[in-house]
C-alpha cells in the first residue's frame, strides 16, 4: 500500500512539474501569473531549482554522521559493561544464596584449630556467621 501511494505521490509530482505557466499584465498594470493561458499571455520558461551542498555543508554531515556512530558505540559499550556487571553480581548472589543454603544443612561445623586438628565450631558462632551472611546477602542482592 506505501508502494501504491508513493508511486502516485510520484506520478503527481511529475506532472506538476511540467505545468505550464503564463503571465499577463492587467489593464492596471499588474502582472499574474497562472495556468490557464489568457489573451496576452506569454508562456513563462520554469525549471526546478536544484540545491547543491557545499563542501562545508557536507564536512558537516559527515561530521554529525561520525558523532552519531561514536555515540553508538558508547552506548553499546555501557550496555554491555552494565549487563556484564549485572551478570557479576547475579554470580555473586548465587554464590552467596548456595552458602546460605549450607547453613540449613550441615548440622555440625568444624573447622582446622593451628595444629592442623578438626575443631567443632560453637552453634553461636555459627549463627553469627549465617546472619553476617543473610546481611550481605540483603545488601548485595
Amino acid at each position: 500500500m506505501r508502494i501504491i501511494t508513493l508511486l502516485v505521490m510520484c506520478a503527481f509530482l511529475s506532472l506538476s512539474a511540467y505545468a505550464e505557466i503564463y503571465r499577463w499584465t492587467d489593464a492596471q498594470g499588474r502582472v499574474h501569473f497562472g495556468e490557464q493561458p489568457r489573451q496576452g499571455a506569454e508562456r513563462v520558461e520554469v525549471s526546478p531549482q536544484i540545491l547543491e551542498r557545499d563542501d562545508q555543508v557536507r564536512e558537516r554531515e559527515a561530521n554529525m554522521h561520525r558523532l552519531q556512530q561514536v555515540r553508538s558505540e558508547e552506548r553499546a559499550m555501557k550496555q554491555q559493561q552494565k549487563s556484564e556487571e549485572q551478570a557479576r553480581l547475579q554470580a555473586n548472589c548465587d554464590r552467596l544464596n548456595n552458602e546460605l543454603a549450607r547453613f540449613d544443612k550441615r548440622m555440625y561445623w568444624y573447622e582446622e584449630d593451628a595444629s592442623g586438628k578438626k575443631v567443632e565450631v560453637k552453634p553461636d558462632r555459627v549463627e553469627e556467621q549465617k546472619m553476617q551472611l543473610q546481611a550481605l546477602i540483603r545488601e548485595r542482592c
